[in-house]
Formats: structure tokens, C-alpha cells, sequence
């Protein structure tokens, strides 16, 4: 399952429980008013704003907008930055700030939220598979005793409430068969079920069954479905009664009667009753409605009003909280047209003194830059994750405070500014001090003890001058510079950093190429993708909009 769907799937959610809480505002305010809005039009309300719950979240996937609101979740496809090296190399690249925001992979997120929808469509499908089976073996069972064009009104020995039914083509009345011995009490449950097919009741009970399959998990479509069933029974009462097919009286009294006989009476859900499901409180409502609130002129302007105020705010709502979940990924795309800006761009970051003259000794063109698998999973790492996109930009941040030493240093030994990059990786701009591990590095630029002293770098137990910037950087320099001259290819030289000199001339030997990614390919480094990493940090300092 695609973010799209996962963000339409939960705001549908939420618009769900917008619709069922706007529904009751609409009841409350109606039975607070000297004339009541008509129960009819609250039915449309409450159908209007169910097919506004349902409908609206498919904008989602054609709505081009700004953010209304803050993104609450992020969805990406990358394993979190906490995840990215081993156990052994975790010093490296530690994300210690924690972030707002909540993030899950996209493969969870998506299958969690099938694995719920279809969880919740089975059990419900499988409740109304039986209650259609056994409505199948009522209407089998039953007798015809009318029938109208598609109408069919049927006697069932084991019915004890009244209750219609639809099926493409056929209309069904379903009667108990003592009602025949009660003439008035047989007129008046006729005329009720045949309201509620004229209402088309036995047909929107089919998407509100729907509805609660997809959104099983939701208390809200339940209770909206609730309200909608009651709704309809208020409905049918009020036609019957305002339009006199019937006395109120008799029909209260009919009403009594039928909920005495359905004690034991099993509610189906792909049917309507003439009891609606409800209980005794519903029932006592629907009396007091028919015998003491009977004034209801039906208030169409209020109903119109507070219908649509109630879609605007739905629709509102579904702009606002559309984006729930945010896809972070990285394309490889968006990867490629990082890449073009980064060939454009050259410098690193807004333009100083210090890089102009840089700029001007070594431009780096011939730095390497490139888009591969490996590129973008770490371009994942960087930006489509939160503890990334928090360390990126902590480390940015760091990196001003040794901009002016580091780059000064680059100008001095005609380096390029690209190699700004590494201390991001190595160390995020930090200077860590040693960690008691042999085959760790400390400082900004993560020397190892042996080659700290190759380079002239003191480090025993009462200093260690890997943790003087000035120091390790120059040390730096002069061996990037080594690097360079021996392999005539910055991409082997960042790998011979990383790896060492040996392994690197191994590598060459073995795949008989001197293309870093065939040699990084066939395993010849130290920590896993260094050099995409060192790629991937390249690419977004010189595309610093990616991290806004």
C-alpha cells in the first residue's frame, strides 16, 4: 500500500468521525429548536456528509497545495540513520537529537494498515455472509401473500418484526404471520417497509455495510451507521404520520406491540426494521416524536445552512490533515536532478571570501559525482528519515564553526572544496576524542593512531593532538594530497582513505579497474558505502533546499 493511500485511508478516518460527531450536532440542535428541522432532512444531512467522509480523502492524490498544517508522520523507504553502520563503526555517525516527529518505513506503515483493513473486512464479511444466509433461508421458507410489480410482501413463521430487503430487480417485505390475525397492525408495517424502500434505505444499507467493512476498526462509521438507522426509522414515522396514511395512535400502539414481540428477535444488518435495531430508549423517543413533538415544517433553510457549513468543514478538514503521512523518499528521479543542480552549482555552500579563492585554485571539476543505488539509499538515510535530516543539519551547523580553518587549509594545498564532505562523515563535525578502541579513529577528521603518526600527529597517554583541528586538519591535507598523486582519481583516494593504500591497489588487481564503484562493488571497503556517503553528503550540501 502507497502513501497515497495510506494518508487517504487514514484521513478517511478521521472524516468519518468528523461526519458521525456533525450528524449528532445536527440531532442536538434540531431537538433544541421550537420547530424542529424535519427528520427527513437531517437523513440527507447525515448521507450527504457520509458520501463527504468517503469521497473527500480521493482529492488527496490530485491536490497540488501548501501545507495548511504541520506533517505529523513521515513515511520513507531507507533504514533509520540509527541503523545505517555496525555495531563496531556506530561511533561514527551516532544520531543523538531527537526528533518531533514520528517515523515508520513505508513497508510497515503500508502493511500494517492492510493487514488492519483486511483483518476487519474478513470479520465483517464473514457476519454478514451468515446474516445473508439466513435471510436467504427466511425469504426460501416464507409465503408469498402479495405482490407489486418488483415488490414482494412475504409471511414468515420465523420473523417477529417486520423488516424489508432489496436485491437488484426485487423488493421484499417480510411480515411476521401473526400479523395477518391483526388487519390494522399488517396495513401499517406494510406502509412502514415500503417507505423505507422508497427512501432507497435497503440500498444505502449496502455502502453504510461497506463502509463499516473498510473502516471495521473505527468506532465512529459504527456509530454513524447507528445514527443513519435511527435516522431512517424517524424518517418513516414522520411520512407516515404527517402525510395521515396513518393514526399516530394506532401506529404508537402498532410500534409497542411489535418491540414486545421482538425480545428475542436477532437484528440483521442488511435489512431495515421497523424497530431500526434499536432499543427501548430509541423506541421511546420515536413515540414521544410522533405523540408530543409533532410539529416539524421541515426548517429547510437551517437544514441547508448547517449541512453546508458542516461539508466546508469537512472539506477543510481534509486539506488541513490531509497530510498526516509524508513521503520522504528519495527518487532516483529527484536523485538525478540533485545530481544536475550539483554540477551546476560548484560551490558547496553561499559564497565567502575564502571559498572564492578556493575556488579559484582548485574548482573540483574533477571531483566525482555521481547517481547509483547506493547513492540514493544514502541520500534515504540523509534526508528520508527524521534522525538524518536532524543530523545533516546539526552538523552543517558544526561545520561553521572550522569553515574558515578547513578551508583555508584546502586553498592552501589546492585541494578541492568537496572534501568539506568527509568530516561530516567521519565524524559530524565533531571532535571526538578516542574511545579506547584500537581501530577507531578520534578528532574531526577520525585518525587512526598509526596514521596519525605517519603524519607527524603525537598521540600517547598524555596527548593526542588528533584532537587539535588545526593539527589533524593540515594532517589531513597532506594526506589527501598523497592520495591523489599516487591514484590520479579522487574516488579512489576517498576509498584509500577509508580503506587504506593496500586495499585499494588490491582492489584494482582483482576487478582489473580503477572505477570506484566496480571496486566498492566487489567489497574493498572499510565501512559499507563510505564513498556514496561521501557522495550523498555532497549532493545535498550543494542542494541545501533538500533539507527544507
Amino acid at each position: 500500500m502507497g502513501v497515497h493511500a495510506v494518508n487517504m485511508y487514514i484521513t478517511a478516518n478521521f472524516l468519518l468521525l468528523v461526519a458521525a460527531m456533525c450528524v449528532a450536532c445536527v440531532r442536538w440542535v434540531s431537538g433544541r429548536l421550537a420547530n424542529p428541522i424535519a427528520y427527513r432532512r437531517q437523513l440527507r444531512i447525515a448521507y450527504a456528509l457520509s458520501v463527504a467522509a468517503a469521497l473527500l480523502p480521493s482529492t488527496l492524490v490530485i491536490q497540488q497545495r501548501t501545507e495548511l498544517m504541520p506533517r505529523n508522520a513521515q513515511i520513507w523507504s531507507a533504514a533509520s540513520m540509527q541503523d545505517s553502520h555496525s555495531a563496531e563503526n556506530s561511533h561514527r555517525i551516532a544520531i543523538s537529537i531527537a526528533s518531533s516527529e514520528v517515523s515508520v518505513p513505508l513497508q510497515a506503515a503500508g502493511t500494517m494498515t492492510a493487514s488492519l483493513l483486511l483483518a476487519g473486512f474478513a470479520v465483517f464479511a464473514i457476519t454478514l455472509l451468515i446474516e445473508a444466509a439466513r435471510i436467504r433461508r427466511i425469504i426460501v421458507d416464507a409465503q408469498t401473500i402479495a405482490r407489486r410489480r418488483h415488490v414482494r410482501v412475504l409471511s414468515s413463521q420465523t420473523v417477529c418484526v417486520p423488516f424489508s430487503f432489496w436485491l437488484p430487480g426485487s423488493h421484499f417485505i417480510v411480515l411476521p404471520a401473526d400479523l395477518i390475525l391483526r388487519p390494522d397492525d399488517l396495513r401499517m408495517a406494510i406502509r412502514h417497509e415500503a417507505q423505507h424502500h422508497r427512501q432507497l434505505d435497503t440500498r444505502v444499507t449496502y455502502i453504510y455495510q461497506l463502509l463499516r467493512a473498510l473502516f471495521f476498526w473505527n468506532p465512529a462509521v459504527h456509530w454513524l451507521y447507528k445514527s443513519v438507522t435511527e435516522l431512517q426509522e424517524f424518517a418513516c414515522d414522520e411520512v407516515l404520520i404527517v402525510q395521515r396514511k396513518v393514526s399516530a395512535h394506532a401506529y404508537c400502539s402498532c410500534l409497542m406491540r411489535v418491540a414486545e414481540a421482538a425480545v428475542n428477535q436477532q437484528n440483521m444488518s442488511i435489512c431495515t426494521g421497523m424497530l431500526g435495531g434499536a432499543g427501548h430508549s430509541i423506541l421511546k423517543n420515536r413515540i414521544e416524536a410522533l405523540l408530543v413533538k409533532r410539529s416539524r415544517a421541515g426548517r429547510a433553510p437551517v437544514a441547508m445552512a448547517l449541512g453546508g457549513a458542516m461539508l466546508a468543514l469537512m472539506s477543510g478538514m481534509t486539506v488541513a490533515f490531509s497530510a498526516t503521512i509524508q513521503d520522504r523518499r528519495i527518487t532516483p528521479e529527484v536523485a538525478q536532478q540533485m545530481l544536475a543542480v550539483a554540477r551546476q552549482r560548484g560551490e558547496l555552500l553561499p559564497v565567502t571570501p575564502q571559498r572564492v579563492l578556493l575556488s579559484a585554485v582548485h574548482p573540483g571539476d574533477d571531483f566525482p559525482l555521481a547517481v547509483n543505488e547506493r547513492v540514493i539509499e544514502q541520500l534515504n538515510r540523509l534526508l528520508g528519515t527524521p534522525d538524518g535530516r536532524a543530523f545533516m543539519r546539526s552538523s552543517l551547523q558544526r561545520m561553521q564553526e572550522h569553515e574558515a580553518l578547513i578551508v583555508g587549509a584546502l586553498a592552501h594545498y589546492g585541494l578541492p572544496a568537496e572534501l568539506m564532505a568527509v568530516p561530516l562523515v567521519e565524524s559530524g563535525y565533531r571532535n571526538l576524542p578516542h574511545d579506547g578502541h584500537s581501530r577507531h579513529g578520534a578528532g574531526l577528521w577520525m585518525f587512526i593512531e598509526p596514521t596519525a603518526r605517519e603524519f607527524g600527529l603525537a598521540v600517547d597517554a598524555s596527548i593526542d593532538e588528533r584532537l587539535n583541528v588545526a593539527l589533524e586538519t593540515d594532517a589531513a591535507m597532506r594526506m589527501f594530497g598523497r592520495l591523489y598523486e599516487q591514484f590520479g582519481d579522487w574516488g579512489l583516494a576517498l576509498l584509500a582513505y577509508n580503506s587504506g593504500v593496500r586495499r585499494v591497489e588490491q582492489g584494482i588487481r582483482t576487478t582489473g579497474s580503477r572505477d570506484v564503484w566496480q571496486i566498492v562493488e566487489q567489497g574493498y571497503e572499510n565501512d559499507p558505502d563510505y564513498v556514496a556517503r561521501v557522495t550523498a553528503v555532497l549532493l545535498i550540501m550543494k542542494n541545501p533546499t533538500a533539507l527544507e
